[in-house]
């Protein structure tokens, strides 16, 4: 099926202009900019702040769990699930928004799994357009690709083990960024005791 049958595919809320959030105010929200996505995940800890005027219109574009945010203007394809406590965020205008009908199917992970693929990387990279500036894709062009659907009842059980594997990815990454700094910690401590071990034997 396209992706445009199973899911709503927008831009990004744009900050200039006419756009949504153009006019200042006293709403802040939190912006998903395409920089903010590392291998294929939301890095929420310094996201941008700015505070626009409410309206309808603005709060249309607030982000909601099992989004996925495809990259609209980048050199390289990246996409990102939304996360399920994700509050008051949207997307920039660098990234479109790919939000699944049938959210409770499982489908948000099933579409993240597939347009992070090798297979739906290709899909994407097709529909890009190269012009003299930096590849762009629009919304339109993202809701022709095609995707090949698993059985229905097979969605919400693909939603767990991802779910699973990618908690378990997490977790090992902190596993190994700790033991990575306890190494050079201990490395580097064994080196300054020695260092200061020799300075007092020559004092003597």
């Amino acid at each position: 099926m396209l992706l445009r049958e199973l899911a709503v595919v927008v831009q990004g809320m744009a900050t200039s202009g006419r756009a949504a959030g153009a006019r200042p105010g006293d709403w802040i929200v939190s912006i998903v900019d395409s920089g903010d996505i590392e291998a294929d995940v939301i890095r929420r800890g310094n996201l941008r702040k700015v505070s626009v005027w409410y309206s309808p219109r603005a709060e249309r574009h607030l982000l909601k769990p099992n989004d996925i945010l495809v990259t609209a203007r980048s050199y390289a394809v990246k996409a990102a699930l939304v996360p399920p406590h994700v509050t008051r965020t949207v997307a920039g205008p660098t990234l479109l928004v790919v939000r699944p009908i049938a959210v409770e199917s499982g489908m948000g992970h099933y579409l993240w799994y597939y347009l992070t693929s090798r297979q739906g990387r290709a899909a994407i990279e097709a529909r890009i357009a190269a012009g003299a500036g930096i590849p762009s894709l629009s919304a339109a062009a993202l809701g022709e690709v095609e995707v090949p659907l698993p059985p229905a009842s097979e969605l919400n059980l693909l939603a767990k083990l991802v779910e699973a594997s990618e908690d378990a990815y997490e977790k090992s990454i902190a596993a190994a960024r700790l033991q990575r700094e306890v190494l050079r910690d201990s490395i580097i401590g064994k080196l300054l005791e020695g260092a200061a071990k020799e300075g007092g034997a020559s004092c003597r």
